[in-house]
């Protein structure tokens, strides 16, 4: 059996999410604040009676952020055990958490439980029964109100109950059970139905067979080492069985002997014989029992694992060792004694919290892969935002959290791809997340940790639009939280398909040509298959991705080096170009003609420039000349601007302002107007009075132009 779903509602960030998991590793990938220590706490709370935690402990900050007033409110973590198999339930814990009757409406439609039963166990974190009654005896929506300012945390309850098959991340599940705020109306507690809570559970019972090993980031595991419960001590429990009888007996012998060496010593004999006489001084001959200090070393097996350690080859003192090898020497002693022990318990589950503390790049990769190798004993959750992590893990058991405000999203960007591939793209012996699994393996973590993304045809767009963009608008695509990818090609619609209200709910834009032949028909440029192959390419983008909210294709009309060369200031970069390309006046003359002439002229000698060299080489070269002057074609601002709407700023935009004010002449006056009124910012309100009025000034400036599209993108 393994942990297959993780549910947690109104709880810090995580008003509703739902995180899903397979056997081996697994990761919880999240910028700093999404959530990610959020979620292993919660499974703590749940599953780790190590960590203890009751509403003796609990704060109002433990409630979902967004709920404004907590009170009345439940804080719920469920989680979903799947192939849970005959021989699993022949333990009493499993019987308990494994449903008589399964939903088979819930199984299809939430869990692919596979060859075995599911079991789930749940927490409720929630007010006391009769708490719960005056809220739900509450005449109107103002005596309701009033008595939830009475509720206190410590009119809170523990509940915990196995057996239930509902999803707790479902609103209307959450008003069925709770109640409607807004209403004022609570849930009548007396007619609480087991079927969707639960039915009551002992935790200990569970606990006590599941074992929640939580790995911090700066674990002190020298002190670790030192404890009772240590995993030597464990390991030796579990092996001793496995001890020949005569090295024990042997060892027993030996340890005799060694108490009765110390014990001969005289000077420890003498100790003995001075507390007798001070005893006999206390108390008297009659009442003073005979003392003999002896040596009595346990000559048991399992006692005497306290005085195994471990230490480096070359070194005496294990703590000599940096926190990255200590850290790695408790993984894989705590891997070795879940290997041990799998006979004693149900599952083993090992959260590592950013496994890349402390640890070099490379051995970030090893470490993931090795740990994929323990699925037969325990699963792996780790929290991470290293992107080399990132490029190791499986997308098939990623758990991408995204965070908006105050409210942190779940997503997995495996569901439901490859019904996608088979039904939209039509891949019949290929499954899609197989195929991107091994695309992205370089590109992923750009992927995963931006915020938007912008898909590109090849070299000329990825070198060239990063430079674009900080040239023109005074910001990078970094500082827009934009991530670039090069998908090598046209075949956008693989990794488009990752985003998806049910996948990766981030804006992707798609910048490709329709190859529109701009040149005459008897110039060597002219393809009438490239055009049809662009008319294609647009028919199917739009039709597989139209009705989808996360993404958009913005099309140039003929090519992106013809485009670039359309808009008067970017001539001069390309007639830079030309000067430093060739040598005969005449070739020289010729292009610049043909770049003053315009239309067909103009594009047959961009593209016979620009193959001449090739793309990527003008590309670059292009890059090095633009300064603040470049115009960016406005299909690539449009994309721009989908794609990062949810992440541009009003700082980010008074940025743009301010970079764009500092090239104009002293003498205009309307600039440094603008450049005085930023000085004299003193509020927000103050910053949106400069920008619409930069915006109003100088409407044909690039950062106003991106500025004004980056408004009108929500009203798409």
């Amino acid at each position: 059996m393994y942990l297959k779903y993780l549910q947690i509602v109104n709880y810090k960030n995580l008003k509703n999410a739902r995180f899903n998991f397979s056997q081996g590793a697994n990761t919880i990938i999240g910028e700093n604040d999404s959530g990610k220590s959020n979620a292993v706490t919660a499974l703590r709370l749940l599953l780790d009676d190590s960590y203890y935690y009751n509403s003796k402990r609990m704060k109002e900050s433990d409630f979902a952020y967004d709920l404004g007033e907590w009170r009345g409110h439940w804080i719920i973590i469920s989680v979903v055990f799947v192939d849970i198999s005959s021989v699993d339930k022949q333990t009493e814990v499993c019987s308990e958490i494994v449903p008589e009757d399964e939903n088979q409406i819930f199984l299809n439609s939430y869990i692919n439980s596979g060859t075995g039963d599911i079991g789930t166990v749940t927490l409720f974190i929630r007010p006391l029964k009769s708490v719960r009654k005056k809220l739900y005896e509450a005449q109107t929506k103002e005596e309701f109100e009033d008595l939830l300012k009475e509720v206190k945390l410590s009119d809170y309850e523990f509940y915990y109950t196995s057996r239930s098959q509902t999803d707790f991340t479902d609103p209307t599940v959450y008003k069925t059970i709770v109640g409607d705020f807004e209403t004022g109306t609570y849930s009548n507690p007396d007619d609480d139905d087991t079927a969707i809570l639960g039915s009551k559970l002992n935790i200990t019972d569970v606990q006590n067979h599941i074992t929640v090993m939580f790995v911090d980031a700066l674990r002190d595991v020298a002190n670790e080492m030192r404890k009772p419960r240590n995993p030597i001590r464990r390991i030796v429990e579990a092996i001793e069985a496995q001890i020949d009888p005569t090295d024990i007996e042997r060892i027993k012998d030996n340890i005799n002997q060694l108490n009765l060496s110390i014990s001969e010593v005289k000077e420890i004999g003498q100790i003995g014989t001075q507390i007798n006489s001070k005893l006999m001084d206390m108390i008297g001959m009659v009442y003073s029992p005979e003392i003999a200090l002896e040596s009595q070393l346990n000559d048991e097996i399992n006692a005497l694992s306290r005085y195994l350690s471990i230490k480096p080859s070359n070194q005496n003192d294990m703590e000599l060792l940096g926190l990255g090898h200590l850290n790695m020497i408790y993984m894989a002693l705590k891997l070795v004694e879940f290997k041990f022990n799998r006979t004693r318990e149900l599952i083993n589950i090992m959260i590592i919290e950013e496994p890349e503390a402390h640890i070099h790049t490379h051995i970030q990769k090893t470490l993931f892969d090795n740990l994929k190798l323990t699925k037969d004993y325990t699963q792996v959750i780790m929290t991470t935002h290293s992107a080399h992590l990132s490029e190791a893990s499986e997308i098939s058991k990623i758990n991408l959290i995204k965070t908006k405000g105050v409210v942190s999203h779940v997503m997995q960007p495996i569901e439901k791809l490859d019904d996608f591939g088979e039904n939209k793209l039509r891949l019949k012996n290929l499954k899609l997340s197989e195929c991107i699994e091994r695309y992205l393996d370089a590109k992923r973590s750009v992927l995963l940790f931006s915020k938007g993304v912008l898909l590109v045809e090849g070299d000329g767009e990825e070198i060239l639009i990063p430079t674009l963009v900080k040239k023109g608008l005074g910001v990078s695509l970094d500082e827009l939280g934009i991530g670039l990818i090069n998908v090598g090609g046209t075949a956008f619609e693989y990794i488009a398909s990752l985003f998806d209200n049910v996948r990766i709910q981030r804006y992707c834009s798609i910048i490709t040509d329709r190859d529109i032949q701009a040149v005459a028909e008897d110039s060597s440029h002219y393809s009438e298959n490239a055009q049809k192959k662009g008319e294609t390419r647009k028919t199917k983008l739009d039709g597989l991705f139209s009705t989808n909210p996360w993404v958009s294709t913005f099309y140039a009309t003929n090519t992106f080096e013809i485009e670039f060369a359309k808009y008067t200031n970017n001539k001069y970069f390309v007639k830079d170009i030309i000067q430093s390309l060739y040598t005969q006046e005449t070739t020289i003359n010729r292009h610049k003609e043909a770049l003053k002439t315009g239309g067909k002229d103009c594009a047959n000698s961009v593209l016979t420039l620009a193959n001449s060299i090739g793309k990527g080489w003008y590309a670059t070269l292009l890059a090095n000349t633009v300064d603040e002057s470049v115009e960016i074609p406005e299909y690539i601002q449009d994309a721009i601007a989908y794609a990062c709407q949810e992440v541009v700023t009003i700082d980010i935009k008074l940025k743009m302002v301010r970079y764009s004010l500092t090239f104009y002449p002293d003498s205009n006056l309307a600039a440094q107007d603008i450049l005085s009124d930023i000085t004299c910012i003193q509020n927000l309100k103050d910053k949106e009075n400069v920008i619409e009025k930069y915006c109003n000034t100088f409407p044909k400036d690039q950062p106003a132009i991106f500025i004004q599209k980056i408004d009108e993108v929500f009203l798409w």
